[in-house]
């Protein structure tokens, strides 16, 4: 993975945590990262983590992460887990007699582990308990936010069923609930909701409520006799909600999906309701995105619900009665198909080797870029209501070169629907001419704003001198090229409401000119220009747009050794020594 790659795409998040919050631990992963393990990189332990963004605290390694003690403790990780006992301890012990590790790292290494015991007595000696049900309450309300309508044709959802109504729910995870991840990421819940029970409950005992679950959650093979039961229950009903989504053995840590798609079964199953009901409402769970173009036109609505915890059924059922409104976003596109992705070409890549090839252009960057049709944009989410942005202005305060750049964005959110809801306002940022390769637009910033119907508010999000920067390989440093870029407003990466233009002034981000640099490098500069025009010999050529064209992209070293261009090499020498 290129540098910049790194700095713009995948280490941001860290930085921002070690930045703003500062956290007693870091643990490092079980990957090589450009042939150093992450264990073992000095670079990114104490070069990055500690010296530039500052962190004071210790860096832990992932359960079996440590391939060589000392190399590891050298980079500046303080602590191995599981410790190799009768090894890592005599080849550190070693390495110090034999001065290979210098005993102040080895001490520093103790004084943080020393120091993380010392902050973490007082937890064990304070006791304390908590509210149970009220935590049962907050996770349930996180689990409404964390929802995502994707789809709701016709206005299907929310559930308000008539008096006598029969609702079908179908699909083994409505009573089998899937609400978090598995391997390490498994906690002991206080307790589980089962979004059928919850369903029933909050219909009320004049509205039918019956069950099929449709397929097997061990297998994906089709169960005619689950089918059968399936089509029977769903025939006729007022409504049909099927919980669809990937089992516990689709996903976990210490392997990849190797496909996108939902198991057959559950396809086969969605494909036989629909037959029998043309308002299908889909319920969908999993802890990552999947293939959604090849079924989603046989369901009139889609709720994301992802691993939404332990309240998730109780979240389900007010979210489908409208008891709460969806007012999640995708942090992530999904696509037509696999193969669509940017990275697709390099993944899984070589025996032990997997190149970061799409560089920045990961996501809905990518996607943007190449121009690729989706099936659903980043940051895209329906609510029960709606609401229109409009009126942005962007107000430019500070300077790059005083290092205190501050671009302030304002628009005015309206609900103009008859619910109260909320809406996240989405900043855009891109940079309309740029020497290097970037992104058509990228998401710098966001506000949730919660309205009653009718009601107006105006929001602004605040961007500093980051949010127009690039990594620099060059430069070796963040930087913000001088010229327009646009700000676009919107409710996804593809649905922008309105945008504005700000002219940003920024010292010159490039190389300074050499014989090595090119005409059009020459040219661009507003002094080498000069220079250049004040050759009488070099004057004919300037005039020549074609020949500029054609010959540009060569060193000016190469074109004076042509004998021809209308300067030797000792008066290009005499030009730079005049710059």
């Amino acid at each position: 993975m290129d540098e910049r790659t790194l700095r713009e795409i995948y280490l941001p998040a860290f930085e921002a945590v070690v930045k703003d919050a500062q956290p007693w631990t870091v643990m490092c992963a079980y990957n090589k990262i450009n042939g150093t393990y992450a264990s073992e990189h000095h670079w990114l332990l104490t070069e990055v983590l500690r010296d530039e963004w500052g962190f004071e605290g210790l860096v832990v390694s992932d359960w079996g992460a440590v391939h060589d003690r000392v190399a590891a403790l050298a980079a500046g990780l303080d602590l191995e887990m599981p410790p190799a006992l009768g090894y890592s301890e005599v080849a550190v012990v070693d390495a110090v007699r034999d001065g290979a590790l210098d005993e102040g790292v080895l001490d520093e290494a103790v004084r943080r582990v020393l120091r993380l015991v010392r902050q973490a007595q007082p937890a064990l000696e304070e006791g304390g308990a908590f509210d149970v049900d009220e935590h049962h309450a907050l996770a349930r309300r996180i689990a409404h936010q964390a929802a995502v309508l994707l789809k709701n044709d016709g206005g299907v959802l929310p559930l308000r069923p008539a008096a006598g109504a029969r609702v079908a729910v179908i699909g083994e995870f409505a009573r089998t609930p899937r609400f978090q991840g598995a391997g390490s990421s498994q906690v002991n819940p206080t307790r589980v909701d089962i979004g059928l029970d919850e369903l029933t409950a909050a219909l009320g005992a004049q509205v039918s409520v019956e069950f099929a679950p449709g397929f097997r959650l061990d297998s994906a093979d089709d169960d005619p006799a689950l089918l059968d039961e399936a089509i029977r229950t769903a025939t006729g009903a007022d409504h049909v909600v099927v919980f669809l989504g990937l089992p516990v053995q689709a996903e976990s840590e210490g392997f990849d999906r190797t496909t996108m798609d939902l198991p057959a079964n559950q396809i086969t199953l969605l494909q036989r309701v629909s037959a029998v009901h043309d308002s299908v409402i889909v319920v969908l769970v999993g802890g990552s995105t999947v293939q959604m173009s090849t079924w989603d036109h046989r369901a009139a609505a889609i709720l994301n619900c992802w691993l939404s915890g332990q309240a998730s059924g109780g979240a389900v059922a007010d979210l489908l009665t409208g008891a709460a409104n969806p007012s999640g976003k995708l942090a992530e596109t999904i696509p037509i198909r696999l193969e669509d992705n940017s990275s697709y070409l390099n993944f899984p890549g070589d025996p032990g080797v997997v190149r970061y090839g799409e560089g920045v252009f990961v996501g809905y960057r990518g996607y943007d870029k190449s121009v690729v049709d989706v099936s659903y944009p980043f940051g895209y989410g329906l609510s029960y209501t709606s609401f229109t942005i409009g009126g942005v202005t962007a107000t430019v305060s500070g300077s790059v070169a005083g290092g205190d750049l501050s671009v302030a964005v304002s628009v005015t959110v309206t609900n103009i629907g008859a619910v109260a809801g909320a809406e996240v306002v989405q900043v855009y940022v891109g940079d309309l001419e740029s020497e290097v390769a970037r992104p058509v637009r990228e998401l710098k910033g966001f506000a949730k704003v919660v309205l009653e119907p009718g009601a107006s508010t105006s929001v602004t999000v605040d961007l500093d001198e980051r949010a127009f920067a690039y990594w620099s390989r060059r430069l070796g440093r963040w930087a913000v090229e001088a010229g327009e870029f646009e700000i676009a407003v919107g409710s996804s990466s593809r649905d922008i409401a309105d945008q504005v233009l700000v002219t940003i002034a920024a010292p010159s981000v490039a190389a300074p000119l050499s014989v090595d640099s090119t005409l059009h490098e020459w040219l661009a500069d507003e002094r080498g220009r000069e220079l250049l025009s004040g050759a009488p010999a070099a004057g004919t050529i300037l005039h020549d747009p074609e020949l500029v064209k054609i010959v540009g992209t060569f060193p000016m070293s190469s074109l004076a050794a042509f004998g021809q261009m209308g300067w030797s090499r000792d008066q290009l020498d005499q030009l730079v020594a005049a710059l």
